[in-house]
């Protein structure tokens, strides 16, 4: 017998998420969104890195959980890169 699927669309209000997540993790979290907005920017990935003060290897995983979450799949998915050979993905 398969598990109940469960709702996760559950909204969490901010004061909640500011008592159970640390400080880092609440960092990452604006990074990531940030990451997203200048995604739908245009920004290359180089220009995310640098606004963002982030690792261009943090840049391509927020974009492959954007690519992979539903959730957020109305967001641009599609980024500019002048080096071909990051991670497989070439110059659309």
């Amino acid at each position: 017998m398969s598990k109940p699927k469960l709702d996760r669309q559950i909204k969490v209000p901010d004061q909640i998420l500011k008592n159970l997540l640390t400080s880092s993790e609440l960092r990452m979290l604006k990074n990531r969104y940030q990451i997203i907005n200048l995604l739908n920017e245009g920004l290359s990935i180089r220009q995310i890195a640098k606004k963002v003060r982030v690792g261009t290897d943090t840049v391509v995983r927020v974009i492959r959980l954007v690519e992979k979450n539903t959730l957020l799949k109305k967001t641009e998915t599609k980024f500019k890169t002048s080096t071909p050979w990051i991670f497989g993905k070439g110059n659309d």
